[in-house]
């Protein structure tokens, strides 16, 4: 059977809401306690994702909780005598980037949220803060294990997991991360993220099984750009194919219209006007000639508003060739770009996560950042771990049927990185449109990076 994460009925009504309460004095006390420091550098999450932050959450009410004495674990008087789960949460509640802190109210409210929906008394939440630092997140880990944590979730930036890695392994504490660096994985720390090689695989997945073999992209010179080319050479070669040409681009649209020339001179197939009435780009299908059938485009916003006409341009001709992105196409901008209907992308089920976030705002006023149905999931995976007789055990994370969360069907690998069961996305008639469905199950995992059998 599959454990659901997945929030599952309505909100508990108003009557029950003083367990919410005494979760959120919890957390609100374990946080008072935390000192701020120096400030960091802007989250790499988003870099991944390419998703906003909705809004800075209001401060949550301050409520008196008396402290039991009899025991050096973090334990709220009124949950004495009870067998605790404690969870710290370490994020950068006071880090100097206001996305940051933003971003790290959402989570925790999420967190909360999804043991007030579970109607859990048992799990309690620690949140730590990391100030946006390595150094503040090493304190913070400190912290939330001197207080009896018996996992970890967060912290959202990369080196912030590096340094607390270390301190977490030797207390044998699990860590939920957020951060989409996979260099900061394994033994023990667990990324719960949104990793664009995940969303690489799936498109290039589909695209060759319809028979494509031949795969170009054009990327910017950044990390991220890096990133998914060296995902998208992988995942060519997984398919049984090859990237055939691969142009990146430092600047506006000059720079891009140069690198889509070079891109075209690697050799394209041009269509005559009889053939060209035959398509719609709704039926595509590989061609058998050109250098390459399908074009990788990992930008967002203005920059792929000029990036993909860029390519029209150079007679790259999206009926021949078909345009594919990251989850960065997930964005208003990109239903407006002509140059981009019928293209493809890889993303989470959109269905499962209006109810969450129907169920976020009715709980807090306001609607959840991109990012907030991680720190719900991870609460999530608290609450099974809690239910575990044997206690907090990481067969339970790596159960290699997976979970179904807020965005659809994940599974935590052995070396830490999260495979993620995602739609294929297309743009049609001003909207997005489900391709093909995100899938109800995983397969049974037989590589080493997806152990185990189901």
């Amino acid at each position: 059977m599959m454990n659901a994460v997945l929030p599952t009925r309505a909100l508990v009504p108003i009557a029950g809401l003083s367990r919410l309460a005494a979760l959120i004095a919890a957390a609100t006390l374990a946080l008072s306690a935390c000192t701020a420091t120096s400030s960091g550098p802007g989250p790499d999450v988003s870099q991944g994702t390419g998703a906003p932050v909705v809004g800075a959450p209001p401060e949550p009410a301050v409520l008196g909780v008396e402290m039991s004495p009899e025991r050096l674990a973090f334990t709220p008087a009124h949950l004495e005598g009870m067998e605790l789960v404690r969870v710290g949460v370490v994020l950068p509640f006071s880090g100097s980037a206001s996305a940051l802190r933003s971003e790290a109210g959402h989570l925790l409210r999420a967190a909360e949220l999804a043991l007030f929906e579970r109607g859990v008394d048992n799990v309690v939440l620690l949140p730590k803060d990391t100030e946006g630092t390595a150094r503040g997140a090493e304190a913070a880990a400190e912290a939330a294990i001197a207080d009896g944590a018996d996992m970890i979730i967060g912290p959202l930036l990369a080196a912030e997991v590096r340094a607390i890695s270390g301190t977490a392994r030797r207390a044998n504490v699990p860590v939920i991360s957020f951060s989409t660096d996979t260099s900061v994985a394994g033994d023990g720390v667990y990324l719960l993220s949104f990793p664009p090689e995940e969303e690489v695989r799936r498109v290039v997945s589909y695209t060759s099984s319809l028979g494509a073999s031949r795969y170009a992209i054009i990327a910017p010179a950044t990390p991220y750009g890096q990133l998914v080319s060296d995902a998208y050479r992988r995942a060519a070669a997984e398919n049984g194919g090859s990237v055939t040409a691969e142009e990146i681009y430092s600047g506006g649209v000059d720079s891009m219209g140069e690198a889509a020339r070079r891109l075209a001179r690697a050799g394209i197939d041009r269509l005559d006007v009889a053939q060209a009435l035959t398509m719609t780009g709704e039926n595509w299908q590989p061609s058998e000639g050109g250098a390459f059938q399908v074009v990788m485009l990992p930008a967002s916003g203005d920059d792929l508003r000029m990036l993909a006409p860029s390519l029209l341009f150079a007679d790259i001709d999206p009926l021949l060739v078909k345009f594919v992105g990251t989850g960065l196409w997930r964005n208003p901008e990109s239903v407006r770009e002509p140059s981009l209907s019928n293209g493809w992308f890889a993303g989470p089920d959109a269905e499962l996560r209006a109810r969450f976030e129907t169920s976020y705002e009715a709980a807090y006023g306001d609607g959840p950042s991109r990012l907030a149905g991680l720190g719900y999931d991870a609460a999530s995976l608290a609450v099974l771990m809690a239910a575990n007789a044997g206690g907090i055990d990481r067969r339970i994370l790596e159960d290699p049927n997976g979970f179904l969360g807020v965005d659809g069907l994940f599974r935590l690998r052995s070396d830490g990185t999260v495979e993620r069961g995602l739609a294929l996305y297309t743009i049609r008639n001003g909207q997005f449109e489900v391709l093909d469905p995100a899938p109800a199950r995983f397969e049974p995992a037989t590589t080493d990076m997806e152990p185990g059998e189901s």
